[in-house]
């Protein structure tokens, strides 16, 4: 009897995990699938937390006010490691799972190797952070850049070096699609005014960099900006600093991290940074830390607002779509208008931001403030 009741018992907790296996299936049967294709692992993992962080809070909201077209969104993520190979495969397992759309992007040599896979899968790519101009010279009429160009970049640090009265420029990058596409606007794209007096190459993970310092001083410089990552940026700003160079030093955005800080230490004081909508000085900012750290636990990071904008400027694309459609949801991105957390969003001809996010910001005890020249 007691042999036949738990074999009644197994059978019935089999039937009722079957069961409810199938249940949670049916939820997400008429779901809207995302595949996130974002930096989990390696030096650029803290980013890409984050934008995946924005992008579950962001759903999670949307799912909470009655999801988009009456169907619940959900998220498929896969790390790319911040490394272009493991990119082109994270592309393919997105690609394989059969998503509707595709977000993420952090690094430019990462996000472009996977332009041509989404593209040939009629899959809209909606790129949060990643900004080279090189993106949209691919010419991938479903891909568009949230985050606004490195030519946008360059407008604002001329506004800052007007305000400091620089004109001697010394650039460093690291050679990547991003780093190098950044140095090579600000000299293509600066006024003549400005003189670029020096253009360095730094080798990602370089412990030594002497030899630039010293290349750096001797070109007279009273300006440098570091246009590349921040996990190398504090290590260039310390040497900097420690070998005698005294001039203004600024950071692109793509080392618009308070890691900057922390790591720079006291060295990073006075360093500007041209930089993507900070969520601190955001409107509606407030509320978006607090929930976002009531959710996760940490507070967010510096691409948090562009990242969090990403699926809220596709959900209210599909909405105005009135379809999931490939080419309806298309055209209603490229033709939107959307304000969000990082400001309004409207897209060129060439699928870039028409409007400028940058800021300009300062490391002041230990903190970033914001200056408006």
């Amino acid at each position: 009897m007691l042999k036949k009741l738990f074999s009644l018992l197994i059978i019935t907790g089999l039937l009722v995990s079957v069961l409810s296996g199938l249940s949670a299936c049916s939820d997400d049967s008429d779901a809207i699938w995302i595949g996130a294709i974002v930096t989990l692992s390696g030096n650029n993992s803290y980013y890409g937390n984050d934008m995946l962080n924005s992008y579950k809070l962001a759903v999670d909201e949307i799912n909470a006010a009655g999801g988009v077209l009456g169907r619940n969104l959900r998220i498929f993520e896969q790390d790319d490691a911040g490394d272009p190979n493991t990119a082109t495969t994270a592309a393919a397992r997105i690609i394989s799972r059969g998503v509707d759309f595709v977000a993420g992007g952090y690094a430019s040599g990462v996000i472009i190797p996977t332009m041509q896979q989404f593209y040939d899968e009629k899959l809209i790519l909606l790129i949060s952070n990643a900004n080279s101009t090189n993106i949209t010279a691919q010419g991938f009429n479903q891909s568009f850049m949230i985050n606004s160009p490195g030519s946008h970049a360059v407008v604002t640090l001329e506004k800052l070096l007007r305000h400091l009265g620089a004109s001697r420029i010394a650039l460093i990058h690291q050679g990547d699609d991003y780093t190098k596409n950044l140095a090579d606007l600000v000299t293509a794209d600066l006024p003549s005014s400005y003189q670029i007096v020096a253009t360095e190459l730094m080798n990602p993970g370089e412990a030594d960099v002497s030899a630039i310092v010293t290349s750096i001083r001797n070109s007279g410089a009273d300006f440098v900006y570091w246009c590349g990552y921040h996990a190398d940026g504090s290590n260039v700003i310390k040497q900097l600093r420690r070998g005698g160079y005294d001039g203004h030093i600024a950071v692109g955005d793509g080392s618009a991290s308070p890691d900057l800080i922390e790591a720079a230490g006291e060295d990073g004081e006075g360093v500007y940074v041209t930089s993507p909508p900070y969520v601190e000085l955001a409107e509606g900012g407030d509320k978006f830390i607090a929930d976002y750290t009531k959710k996760f636990g940490i507070g967010p990071g510096a691409y948090a607002t562009l990242s969090y904008d990403t699926i809220y400027l596709l959900a209210a694309a599909i909405e105005q779509a009135g379809t999931t459609d490939f080419e309806a949801v298309r055209d209603a991105v490229q033709n939107i208008e959307y304000k969000g957390l990082s400001g309004t969003i409207r897209f060129t001809a060439d699928r870039e931001p028409e409007l400028s996010n940058f800021i300009i910001m300062q490391i002041k005890d230990g903190d970033f403030i914001l200056i408006e020249p």
